[in-house]
Order: C-alpha cells, then sequence, then structure tokens
C-alpha cells in the first residue's frame, strides 16, 4: 500500500510549517541579566524554559545549532517524507508531555505495535524456529534479571558475562542479544550494565506519521532561544555565572547545563574552577553510545507485511542490522545499527554504509529489490560535535553516575538531560522530565536568594 498523495502532501505540508516557526532570537533581544542561562535548546533545554516561564524567572535560552530540537530532528529533503535523523521512537507514557501535545495538535500519533518477522538467511522461521527464540528470549531476561539483582556483580555488572558464553552458542543468541543491546541499548554486550538497564522504566512505544522531530519543534516553536550562540567557557567561581559564548558574555545568577554527555566528555566547554573530581569521574562513566540509520527508500512495501514492521535475519554475531520497514505506509525503511558496527560503519562512506543496509535487504528478499529501490541515506550521529553520539550509555558497574553527573554545584550550576535521569535515560522524555526537575530546583534557589 502506497502513501496516498494527499495524505503525503498534508505531512509535508505540516512538518515544513512546524520547521519555519522556529525562532530566531539574537541576545540582545532577550533579557541583558537574566536570572537563569539554559545552555542547549534540546528537549531538556525547552522544558526548562517554559517551566521558568510558568514560575516567572527570566531567562535566556541558547543554543550552538541553527535550530532547536537537538537529537530529535525530522528532514523532509532527504526523501520527500519525513525522516528522524535522530530519535524516531517515542518511549513513553500516554501522560508525556510530547504525546500529549502532538495528540492535541493534530499530529498522527499511534502506538508501535511491535509487529515483528523473522528470517533464516532468505526464508521466515519455522515455528519451531519462532518457538526456540522464544525461550532464548525468556533464558536473557531471566539471566539479565539475576545479574541486576545480584549485589556482588560489581564491575562483572555486564551483559555479556551475565548471559554467560552459552547462551551466544544457541541459534538465536545473537539475535535475542542484538534486538535488547546494539538495536536498543546502542553497545555491545560486554559494554552494557544489566543493573542500569533492569532498573530503567518499562515504557510504551508510540510512532509519529510527520516525525518525532516535528513535535518537539511545534512544542518549543513559542519558546525565545539565541540560535547559533556557542558555548565556550561557564565561570562559575563567583556569586554568579558568566557563560561565553559566541556572541559575548552572559552574567546570571544561575546556569542550567544540557549539552550532552559526549559534549562534556570532549571538553568542549572549559569550566571555571575545573569541575570537581567526582564530576569528572562521572562523566567518565557514562558512555555516549552511537546508533544510526540506513534510510531506504523504496517505490512499493517490498516486504508486503504493512507499515511499520521490524524484520531481521538469525544474527550470528553482533554486526547486523535491524529493520524497520515501511513507515507510515511511506515505503520508507529504517536500517538501524549500534555499538561498534556503528562506529566501524562511520568511518566508511555513506555509498558503502547504504549498500551495507541494502544488501541485508538482498540477503532475504533477492536482488530484484534493487529495481526498486530509490535513494538511501547514513547518519552519523557520533561524528556530529553537537552530540558526539545518540544517547547516554552508563558503563558496566557505574549505574550511580547518573546521580552524580546530576547534582548541582555551589546551588547554582545545574546539570540536566536524558543522561542524568535515574529510570528514564537514554529516552527523550527522560531529558525532558530533568529540564523540567532542574528549572525547578532553579527557581527555589532564586527564591531562597532573593
Amino acid at each position: 500500500m502506497s502513501i496516498k498523495p494527499q495524505h503525503d502532501r498534508r505531512l509535508l505540508l505540516k512538518v515544513l510549517a512546524t520547521s519555519a516557526l522556529v525562532p530566531r532570537l539574537a541576545i540582545s533581544n532577550t533579557p541583558t541579566n537574566p536570572d537563569v542561562v539554559i545552555i542547549g535548546a534540546g528537549i531538556a533545554g525547552l522544558e526548562a524554559a517554559k517551566t521558568l516561564a510558568e514560575q516567572g524567572v527570566s531567562f535566556i535560552l541558547i543554543e550552538a545549532n541553527n535550530r532547536i530540537g537537538g537529537r530529535v530532528h525530522t528532514d523532509t529533503k532527504i526523501f520527500g517524507v519525513p525522516f528522524d535523523t535522530h530519535a524516531h521512537w517515542m518511549r513513553a507514557s500516554p501522560t508525556s508531555p510530547l504525546i500529549f501535545h502532538a495528540q492535541s495538535n493534530d499530529f498522527d500519533v499511534y502506538r508501535d505495535h511491535g509487529r515483528q518477522q523473522y528470517f533464516v538467511g532468505d526464508r521466515k522461521v519455522t515455528e519451531q524456529e519462532l518457538a526456540d527464540l522464544r525461550k532464548a528470549d525468556a533464558l536473557f531476561n531471566s539471566r539479565i534479571r539475576s545479574s541486576a539483582l545480584s549485589p556482588a556483580m560489581g564491575l562483572e555488572d555486564n551483559a555479556r558475562t551475565a548471559l554467560g558464553e552459552d547462551f551466544f552458542e544457541r541459534p538465536w543468541g545473537y539475535t535475542v542479544a542484538s534486538e535488547y543491546g546494539v538495536w536498543d541499548m546502542a553497545q555491545d554486550s560486554k559494554d552494557w550494565s544489566p543493573k542500569s538497564w533492569w532498573n530503567s522504566l518499562d515504557a510504551t512505544s508510540w510512532f509519529c506519521a510527520e516525525g518525532y522531530g516535528s513535535v518537539v519543534a511545534d512544542y518549543g516553536q513559542r519558546i525565545p532561544v539565541s540560535l547559533t550562540t556557542a558555548v565556550s567557557e561557564i565561570d562559575w567561581s563567583g556569586e554568579h555565572v558568566e557563560v561565553t559564548t559566541s556572541t559575548g558574555t552572559i552574567r546570571t545568577r544561575a546556569a542550567i547545563l544540557t549539552v550532552s554527555v559526549g559534549v562534556l566528555t570532549a571538553e568542549r566547554i572549559k569550566f571555571t574552577p575545573t569541575l570537581p573530581v567526582e564530576k569528572q569521574e562521572a562523566i567518565d562513566d557514562i558512555d555516549m553510545a552511537v546508533m544510526n540509520y540506513i534510510g531506504l527508500l523504496f517505490s512499493e512495501d517490498i516486504f508486503g507485511f504493512g507499515s511499520d514492521t521490524y524484520v531481521c535475519q538469525q544474527q550470528t554475531d553482533e554486526t547486523g542490522v535491524g529493520y524497520l520497514t515501511n513507515t507510515h505506509h511511506s515505503n520508507l525503511t529504517y536500517g538501524y545499527v549500534g555499538g561498534s558496527q556503528a562506529k566501524a560503519l562511520e568511518q566508511e562512506p555513506m555509498e558503502t554504509v547504504v549498500n551495507y543496509g541494502l544488501d541485508g535487504l538482498k540477503s532475504m528478499l533477492g536482488n530484484d529489490i534493487e529495481k526498486r529501490f530509490v535513494k538511501g541515506f547514513a547518519t552519523a550521529c557520533g561524528k556530529v560535535p553537537l552530540f558526539a553520539g545518540a544517547y547516554s550509555a552508563v558503563r558496566p558497574g557505574r549505574s550511580a553516575a547518573r546521580a552524580v553527573l546530576g547534582r548541582t554545584l555551589a546551588e547554582k550550576l545545574f546539570f540536566s538531560g536524558e543522561a542524568t535521569h535515574p529510570v528514564q535515560a537514554s529516552t527523550v522524555n527522560g531529558g525532558l522530565e530533568s529540564g523540567r526537575e532542574a528549572a525547578i530546583q532553579a527557581a527555589t534557589y532564586l527564591r531562597k536568594k532573593t
């Protein structure tokens, strides 16, 4: 089933209209001596700004990029249909402000029903093979749970050790490990923490036909923000906070920092005085995972499974590609790769990566699908300096690092973003909630100082 032309135009018009409304204000048009400066106009920064406005606190929101949304962005130029270049899955409860906003503003938001198809080579699985896969999935959850609840795991709190080598010797071991690991946590099994994963909040996944990035752009369209304003230094040594930017220095009573862990790790912002040792250690203990998409547009639904269907082959290692096919009836397939595989592919030309994703589909459906192939595109989030990755992943044995990263310094320098959320890290909703909490804490601090 192809997308209806009039529906296609409606989606594009809504996305383009949202993009046109993104504010582009200069610092000269905002308070010269704000109560708070918010650094980063991703979802955490946008929500912090909304909250401060509700609290009656003056602020400046600055963003190094030329758009708002951070790691949530929808592009319509690449394929002519909405393509999320970063976050795509809306992983949250129906009470999420973003889902509520989308539903209240005529966005086409719907549940991810998790339709899944498995292949062994170029054929679909048999009923017996599917039963074996389900047994492997149950064993995965049992062993990960045991590891997560064990107080003695320490630095051995990694999925590879928790599962045991015998798990990977099972016919479906690597497939199940990939579904939970490189295709979800964006980390190889040896690099992600069962304890951190087990303690995260289970949430429903949703999709938006216009793209997740379009929802966030619409959510933040009325928030004043100074774009293309990069921060080079934060001086928090005195009574006030001084933020040095590419357009001047801002003197403020408090600051909320929402940049990614990747930016902090790369030390793109100088802190005066330097961050405490425990804060630096927390930054080192949280990796910036890499998850990339290989977008593949076809002239028709090549699998014939309907919209938004997950497809994967039986895996023999953790270097394969998972697929979400025919998104929103658009004939667009997302091939997703994570972990060391994604990092390695970022070093290759885009044409090579696109062909890699296409070859995976050919191995299931045959070479004839190339006749229906229209265009491909591959993201490389690890090479974007403003993010340096997709989302945070705490290193094995270092689950406490998130709380340390989120601690306020000198009562006036607040750290926010998805990496600081205790149970919704690595999600957009986690970033939103952490931004709101940081703003509430900042407003409380300012009232106390008045």
